[in-house]
């Protein structure tokens, strides 16, 4: 229960520091991804250093240079380019909206019911009954939220799209979850950092994030939008 009203106390301050971010100015909130990117590749170095020693160069590049090209920078200014040139702040706070409901909910049906592992292997907590109830929750309540004002537009009023959105963007972001969490193994680490209590490094909070973003970039481009 403690673990949980942490978890919960912090998730509710970085929602609320990306809400007020959002809410001053999309520039603002540029600069405030722009300071989690800094964070997040900073972490990574960090966790790069506890990696296996490789002989192999290449593999010594790509996990030190190439990887976190790929895997956070890239997609955090995927998301400024979202954010400042294509102007859809709507999709960026719906995309961050499902990723936490559904982390949210996950979690409280996997701590409840969840006995059938995923990847015990790669990511020992997670279940398949906290994944369906994740993903059921929150595509259901997708339905409900993009009927608010602000996520409706000219372009975006397809209920049914939105639901199509939140699907993408669960699967994805959970493959963004077991990607850090095999990373996190092979450096025989817990967590990314210690920044966040309750959820580890600012990594560990936008691991789902990294995937989801690019995800939802093609999403949006394949149905038309």
């Amino acid at each position: 229960m403690k673990t949980l009203i942490t978890r919960t106390l912090t998730g509710i301050a970085y929602l609320s520091i990306l809400a007020l971010a959002f809410f001053v100015s999309k520039y603002v909130l540029v600069v405030v991804f722009s300071v989690f990117l800094a964070i997040s590749v900073f972490e990574y170095i960090k966790l790069a250093e506890k990696f296996p020693k490789s002989k192999n160069s290449m593999q010594r590049v790509m996990q030190r240079q190439i990887l976190p090209i790929v895997w956070i920078i890239f997609p955090i200014i995927l998301l400024e380019y979202w954010c400042i040139i294509l102007n859809a702040t709507n999709i960026m706070v719906a995309l961050f909206v499902i990723l936490c409901m559904n982390d949210t909910m996950a979690y409280i049906f996997g701590s409840l019911l969840g006995k059938h592992k995923m990847a015990p292997n790669i990511s020992p907590k997670k279940s398949w009954e906290g994944f369906f109830g994740g993903l059921i929750c929150t595509i259901a309540a997708t339905y409900f939220i993009i009927h608010l004002s602000y996520f409706q537009n000219d372009v975006f009023t397809n209920s049914y799209l939105w639901m199509g959105f939140a699907f993408v963007v669960i699967i994805a972001g959970t493959f963004g979850d077991f990607a850090e969490s095999k990373l996190k193994r092979f450096a025989q680490q817990k967590d990314s950092g210690t920044i966040l209590p309750g959820h580890g490094g600012i990594l560990d909070r936008l691991d789902s994030m990294l995937f989801a973003v690019p995800a939802g970039v093609v999403y949006w481009g394949v149905v038309g939008i």
